[in-house]
């Protein structure tokens, strides 16, 4: 009778720690399923918002895409034989180009470039950026005596040779001809004073810098391309290339050099 309790006791003894043994696995199994659904969910909710930073600003409107309202917005279109226009100190301007202008905030710009413009200020003052248009199109003869002028201050400011001179000032004003200030489509931004380098250090840059590009315009002396643009970075300096242009150029990190030559490879494979 003795040696059947002992059995009994111990079967039992055995049957609880099974059971306490699938009761452990139990909720184990469901602390990581739990665990799975919350890093899962996290995932997700990244992936959300960072889908949603990418996509245009509410309201924002094409530029290049004219009147088919499902991808311009009604804004005109234009040929890139226009808006991929290239002209930097190894292609002049030609001779025969003429920009159509108008007067836009006391400043003159060509007027095709416009409406994008236009679109793209108002949505920056909604968002809490208002910007200033500082300059836009220069004439060839304007240009050419900034150009003369930064010569001769970097000889004098700095006793530059006047070839070492020349070369800098190409690089930072232009010679008149081979400057895009003279097609009228590229602009110029300040805010509260900062032009130039220090225009790096305002919001506006960094809205323009993330927006831009869904109003048709890039920033058409970006750092680290100094050597394909022959241009100092400015960045207040903005270039009119057409919404879709302004897009692959975003996504695939190129300068308006660097996507002409890559179109023109395109073109000819």
């Amino acid at each position: 009778m003795r040696r059947q309790s002992e059995k009994i006791l111990k079967k039992h003894s055995q049957w609880n720690g099974r059971n306490q043994n699938k009761r452990i696995k139990i909720v184990m199994t469901v602390v990581l399923i739990a665990i799975f659904f919350s890093l899962a969910a996290a995932v997700l909710l990244t992936w959300i918002q960072m889908k949603g930073a990418a996509q245009p600003p509410t309201g924002s409107l094409s530029a290049d895409a004219g009147t088919d309202s499902g991808n311009s917005g009604g804004l005109p279109i234009y040929d890139d034989s226009l808006n991929l226009l290239l002209v930097n100190s190894s292609h002049i301007l030609s001779s025969g180009y003429q920009p159509q202008l108008t007067s836009f905030e006391g400043i003159q710009l060509d007027e095709r470039i416009l409406p994008a413009l236009g679109k793209m200020m108002e949505k920056a003052k909604t968002d809490g950026y208002p910007l200033t248009l500082a300059g836009a199109y220069v004439d060839s003869k304007q240009q050419n005596q900034l150009y003369q002028a930064e010569v001769q201050r970097l000889m004098q400011q700095d006793n530059l040779s006047l070839v070492r001179a020349e070369n800098q000032a190409q690089n930072t004003v232009g010679e008149g001809g081979y400057n895009e200030n003279q097609t009228g489509l590229a602009v110029t931004f300040s805010f509260d004073g900062k032009q130039g380098a220090k225009f790096a250090s305002t919001g506006q840059y960094h809205w323009l810098s993330q927006n831009s590009v869904y109003y048709g315009f890039v920033l058409r002396y970006p750092k680290d391309k100094e050597s394909m643009t022959g241009m100092d970075f400015e960045p207040d300096h903005f270039r009119y290339v057409g919404r879709s242009n302004a897009i692959k150029m975003r996504e695939y990190s190129m300068c308006l050099e660097e996507y002409v030559s890559y179109l023109q490879q395109q073109t000819q494979s």
